[in-house]
């Protein structure tokens, strides 16, 4: 397992930075908005707090030539009330275009620990 980690870790790491390399172009190219104007968005209308942010861009074309990318951020957000909120928005437009949510509590046990009984 340990040798798989040391494998993979790098991959990743490169892809984040790849993600990141190309967010930072396609903000200066005028094709997205900032990064900070989204979460700016999603804080504004559920609160919170972001945990993670992702930038996407869906540009492989699937044989449909004049078709242009589509680009988004996916946002996971802690709300007040402890729920979890996963936000996609088009990063070009701003606009939210997708929400799933849960709460917190389904990952805590009801009536204690497991150990407990």
């Amino acid at each position: 397992m340990a040798a798989f980690l040391v494998a993979v870790l790098p991959l990743i790491s490169t892809a984040m930075a790849d993600d990141q390399d190309r967010a930072r172009e396609d903000v200066a190219a005028g094709r997205i908005l900032p990064l900070g104007t989204i979460i700016e968005r999603a804080t504004g209308q559920f609160g919170g707090t972001i945990l993670d942010a992702e930038y996407e861009c869906d540009d492989d074309d699937h044989g449909d030539r004049n078709r242009l990318p589509r680009y988004r951020y996916e946002l996971k957000l802690l709300t007040v009330d402890g729920r979890i909120l996963e936000l996609d928005y088009d990063a070009a437009t701003g606009e939210l275009i997708g929400q799933r949510g849960r709460r917190r509590e389904h990952h805590r046990w009801r009536h204690g620990r497991p150990d407990d009984e």
